[in-house]
């Protein structure tokens, strides 16, 4: 399986910048994030400016089929953004701000390229979870991969071994065969405990998790994610051990929960909200290495068009 990257077409980053830009309710904590990096609030007027360009001289060669071709590859691109949207995790939800982003990355990729087929290619599939970045690597907007990944180096492999196995899922007929999908319980119990080792074991870590999610999530949306992983260690148990018990659901119960997309989504749902808000949770109080002052100006060289 190719490797999974969180790249975009400029026009990505200059529709999520002019999002920013014109949202009143964010003026302040954006300017104090900027700040941090000795840049004003007048910054993402020129970072739009800058990526619009690219992106119009780069439509002179695009054709539907080879946008991907014309991401950009410094992963800084995608890092920025999403270290700028981890400023922004106090206040409060973010998923108006992802659908107005890939709406409007919808409108102008269908006015500049026309005919081109939906859904669109992952480099102009952006989403928002948890205020992190992600590219959209699957069908129905997941998974996603985050511009970063959580620092622990299992939890790494986990989630992208989790996103690797949800798209084999999805290239194939179902129902799926039962190992396949409950597979979903233990890694997604893994997961969480990797997550919040603090907390001693998956079962808690879940509970934080959920938790912190309502602060990110819409209500009607964060309801939909704690029924379902309300009884989701009570499940991962019956799939880990097989023998009946009067504590929790059969394993013949559990086996039928996921057979098809619709069963499996809000599970993918959770545990990319999950890995998502613990990277923007991160990155709230530790920037990435190359996140400092004067980031702009390297980054700027892979998009300037008047030399």
């Amino acid at each position: 399986m190719a490797e999974l990257k969180c790249e975009f077409a400029a026009v990505v980053y200059a529709e999520l910048y002019r999002a920013l830009s014109g949202s009143t309710d964010l003026v302040d904590s954006l300017a104090f994030r900027l700040d941090e990096v000795r840049y004003g609030i007048d910054w993402l007027d020129a970072a739009i400016e800058a990526y619009d360009a690219k992106w119009a001289a780069d439509l002179q060669y695009i054709t539907s089929d080879t946008v991907g071709d014309f991401a950009l590859r410094q992963p800084d691109h995608a890092v920025l953004a999403t270290w700028i949207l981890a400023g922004l995790r106090t206040t409060g939800q973010c998923y108006d701000l992802s659908n107005d982003l890939s709406e409007h990355v919808m409108e102008r990729v269908q006015r500049d390229l026309p005919g081109i087929s939906v859904p669109l290619p992952s480099a102009l599939s952006p989403v928002i979870y948890g205020w992190t970045l992600g590219c959209v690597v699957g069908s129905d907007d997941l998974p996603a991969m985050p511009a970063v990944l959580p620092p622990e180096e299992n939890v790494q492999r986990a989630f992208v071994g989790f996103m690797e196995h949800v798209l084999l899922l999805q290239s194939m007929e179902t129902p799926w065969p039962e190992m396949m999908s409950t597979a979903t319980y233990w890694r997604g119990y893994g997961i969480a405990e990797g997550l919040l080792p603090e907390h001693g074991n998956g079962g808690m870590a879940l509970t934080q998790l959920k938790y912190e999610a309502s602060r990110s999530m819409p209500a009607s949306m964060y309801s939909a994610l704690e029924r379902y992983f309300r009884s989701f260690n009570q499940r991962r148990q019956s799939v880990s051990h097989v023998a009946r018990d009067d504590s929790r659901p059969a394993f013949v119960e559990v086996a039928e929960t996921i057979r098809d997309w619709p069963d499996l989504r809000m599970a993918v749902v959770g545990l990319t909200q999950f890995v998502f808000q613990e990277v923007s949770k991160e990155l709230q109080e530790v920037p990435p290495r190359s996140i400092r002052p004067g980031v702009w100006d390297s980054l700027i060289h892979e998009i300037r068009t008047d030399w």
